[in-house]
């Protein structure tokens, strides 16, 4: 019989790395990692060839797009049909994940953060004097639109006055007296532009397929007649109210949807037309967006209460799930 003779690991290793440095190298054949100079030669000539392809073909199909895309207005806006409402102060995400305002009258700490972001939220509205950017004198009526804007023409904007905004225009904005300010603003959406009611009673933020509003807002004919005011067509409104009978009584100590607690500035709690439309950030470049501002003076403390803002224009309807025409948020007061 003959048994096999085992051979040692190290032998067996050395062979290995001897045969695997004649793979990367082999000086008899002339071959790098089993191909000659020439094999390589041509491998590298088509990939450069190839990629060269591709890379040419990707900058034309960019070119292509960029050449037909508008540099001022977005070529396709059907989700932005209309615009949604938000407030200020609305903490950075960084800092809240939420649109709470929860503060104690009596702890200035509690409160800084909603007073410092009103203030930095006001400084867009030092620049109002640059007459570049800028048209002084403004006058309010029917949305004008304007059509032959040259390339690189810069759209002069209407100045927003904010000494129009009272107690919640500067200071610590009513938070120190449990009597808090917000700010209601209608988002940027390029071109758009409200249109007024020709009707006043069907200012109620209802649309003809809804049963009921979504956002359960007052009619606005009962939002201006509580200040006496009257109805100007040419005009958005904006309206805070709570959301539940509970709500309304702990935010205005009264179960009406509207109530003479809250108080709006400018007074008639509305926005001219004649900041719109809005032509973009590369036509309009100084754009300040026009706010109303709301107290609320009547808070019952230590209830959280949700609280509601709508804004009044025929082309605003309530959409619970775009989130549109209104704008919910929870308030509390320690």
């Amino acid at each position: 019989m003959s048994s096999k003779q085992s051979v040692p690991w190290t032998v067996t290793a050395r062979k290995t790395l001897r045969d695997f440095g004649t793979f990367l190298i082999d000086t008899e054949n002339r071959t790098v990692m089993g191909r000659t100079a020439n094999n390589w030669g041509q491998i590298l000539i088509f990939y450069a060839v190839y990629y060269a392809f591709l890379a040419g073909l990707f900058a034309a199909a960019l070119s292509i797009v960029l050449g037909i895309l508008d540099p001022y207005v977005p070529r396709f806006q059907t989700r932005l049909q209309a615009p949604g409402l938000t407030i200020q102060p609305r903490l950075p995400s960084r800092e809240a994940l939420t649109s709470d305002i929860r503060f104690t009258a009596s702890d200035p700490d509690s409160y800084a953060q909603y007073t410092t972001q009103l203030t930095e939220f006001l400084k867009q509205y030092e620049k109002q004097s640059d007459t570049d950017f800028f048209q002084p004198n403004c006058t309010n009526g029917k949305v004008q639109i304007y059509q032959g804007f040259a390339e690189g023409d810069i759209a002069r904007s209407c100045p927003f006055k904010t000494a129009d905004l009272g107690p919640c225009g500067s200071g610590e904005f009513g938070y120190d007296e449990g009597k808090p300010c917000i700010y209601v603003k209608v988002n940027r959406i390029i071109n758009w532009y409200p249109v007024g009611f020709t009707d006043i009673t069907a200012a109620t933020g209802q649309s003809q397929a809804q049963a009921s509003a979504v956002s359960r807002a007052p009619p606005l004919r009962d939002v201006l007649s509580v200040n006496g005011g009257s109805y100007d067509p040419y005009k958005m409104y904006i309206s805070c109210y709570g959301w539940s009978d509970e709500d309304r009584i702990n935010l205005n100590g009264e179960s009406n949807l509207v109530s003479i607690n809250t108080k709006y500035y400018p007074a008639d709690n509305g926005i001219p037309f004649m900041y719109y439309p809005y032509y973009g950030n590369l036509r309009q470049p100084e754009f300040v967006t026009p706010v109303v501002a709301v107290q609320f003076t009547n808070v019952t403390r230590g209830q959280e209460i949700k609280v509601t803002c709508k804004a009044y224009a025929r082309n605003i309807e309530d959409d619970e799930r775009m989130s549109i025409g209104y704008y919910s948020f929870p308030l509390k007061i320690d």
